[in-house]
């Protein structure tokens, strides 16, 4: 989209865009994206191994907390920023409380509290640190000029979606290292389970860092309206209103992307050491190994997208209808249809030769009737399809949800996509976590299957409407608009 400038505005291509901010900004979405999903391979099992009475809908609470942390910060974070016209001193007191988190889970050994409320609190913690994605997000958008929008948007949501993706398949490298690991102070020890908190504490320095001697705001890409003579001739200049139904697809497709994707890596461990039989080692071993495919496919499709800058010549729209369809279709590949054969393995009632139990727990009915799924569909489906749907909606639905909006400060509206976002990851585990205690995956299937398979209906309905919004300039005489003076007629 290129918007030509019109009588008494300076636009924003009289300005460069400022990479350099766009660039550091970028780097620290990605390394805060790292420290909500790295944890996921390891969580599960590290709850098991402080306490063995810990359930899965419990673990669903544990995972949902990070998001209602991020869910209430976001709009804060957004409407702070907005207020004193700056991103840079919010997002560093996000990335502090992202570092007190961590500290927190370091400690989970010493007991002070039971372990599992401790780990409860150390992710809620986080969470109201990471939101400051949404100020990231926004600083895309207002360091950036009208051409360069869509490669400045593909950074930025690359970077945070490549996070989200890499963070898993990094819990890899610490597997090496077992448990109970390397001895560092007391009882506070480097191994598979504390590497994650370690790592994070390491990337929080760099933040820190890069935000307070490097960073700097820039408002390039916000719409300038020159001082009028007559301040009753701004009403023709200020920008028109945007289009909230289209908006508000965009919203409900990320909220439907980011409930399907936090479930998958949720469910992701008690899914594997359930269906598969695999011990806690094992499962933190091959879902790291997943999360590590799910990452290369989609830094290639980031990669791609940033050097060659496909955004100008990409169907968005399409690309976004595309990606729920695939997310459909992965849940109808993985689904544990009856006419499937074998029989998932109950655990045995009892540790034997220091072996600890796999399979199903006795306590799962379901599994008398419910066929495993195949173990390579499943990983090479993953691994492949949702990691490319993935892809395709975050730097697709992005774009156009940008572009709607307009050359604004987008601090309060990103906010209220990361907060919609938060939600889905606050509601999705608490759900998906019961359902699968109670009934299997089938039903939380189905239920992903319907809401991305919506996503897409509401793509394809509205799909003339989901179009970048129409400047003052770019429209013809008699043509009318709203801004936020009333309606205004074009001359």
């Amino acid at each position: 989209m290129k918007i030509q400038n019109g009588g008494g505005k300076k636009g924003a291509s009289d300005e460069n865009t400022d990479w350099g901010s766009i660039w550091i900004g970028s780097v620290v979405c990605f390394l805060t994206a790292t420290q909500f999903s790295i944890y996921f391979s390891s969580l599960w099992p590290y709850l098991l191994q402080l306490d063995d009475s810990a359930s899965e809908s419990f673990f669903g609470v544990i995972a949902a907390v990070y998001s209602l942390g991020q869910a209430i910060s976001s709009p804060i974070y957004g409407f702070w920023s907005n207020r004193i016209n700056q991103t840079k001193f919010p997002t560093i007191v996000g990335i502090t409380l992202t570092a007190i988190g961590n500290v927190i889970y370091i400690l989970l050994p010493l007991n002070i509290i039971n372990p599992k409320y401790m780990m409860m609190i150390s992710r809620a913690v986080m969470g109201t640190g990471g939101g400051i994605i949404a100020l990231l997000k926004t600083s895309a958008v207002t360091a950036s000029t009208t051409k360069d929008r869509a490669r400045a948007i593909s950074l930025n949501t690359g970077a945070f979606s490549l996070g989200l993706t890499v963070g898993p398949a990094l819990q890899i490298f610490f597997t090496p290292l077992s448990y109970p690991g390397i001895q560092l102070i007391g009882n506070i020890r480097l191994n598979l389970y504390s590497g994650p908190a370690i790592s994070g504490l390491v990337a929080n320095a760099i933040c820190l860092a890069l935000l307070h001697f490097v960073y700097t705001d820039s408002n390039v890409g916000l719409h300038k309206v020159a001082k009028m003579e007559n301040e009753s001739h701004e009403r023709f200049f200020a920008l028109p209103k945007f289009d909230w139904i289209a908006a508000a697809v965009c919203i409900f497709t990320r909220f439907a992307q980011m409930f399907v994707v936090t479930n998958l890596e949720t469910i992701g461990s008690p899914l594997s050491m359930t269906m598969f039989a695999w011990d806690r080692e094992t499962s933190v071993f091959y879902n790291s190994l997943m999360h590590g495919a799910f990452s290369i496919v989609g830094f290639i499709i980031y990669a791609a997208n940033t050097i060659f800058n496909f955004g100008p010549r990409m169907n968005h729209r399409l690309s976004s209808i595309i990606g729920l369809l695939i997310i459909v279709a992965f849940h109808l590949l993985t689904y544990p249809w009856p006419f499937l054969s074998g029989k998932i393995k109950y655990q045995e009632e009892t540790w034997i030769n220091g072996t600890e139990p796999v399979g199903c727990r006795r306590s799962f009915d379901w599994c008398e009737t419910t066929p495993p799924i195949n173990v390579y569909v499943y990983m090479i489906s993953y691994s492949l399809m949702v990691s490319t749907a993935f892809a395709l909606i975050s730097v697709s639905m992005n774009t156009v949800y940008s572009v709607i909006i307009g050359p604004r400060n987008q601090g309060t509206m990103q906010g209220i996509l990361i907060f919609i976002g938060s939600c889905a990851r606050l509601t999705g585990p608490i759900l998906v976590s019961s359902l699968f205690v109670h009934s299997g995956i089938g039903i939380p299937w189905i239920i992903e299957m319907v809401i991305a398979g919506f996503g897409a209906l509401l793509w394809v309905v509205f799909y003339r409407r989901l179009v970048p919004l129409k400047m003052e300039e770019s429209l013809s005489a008699g043509d009318r608009y709203r801004n936020k003076h009333g309606m205004v007629y074009k001359f």
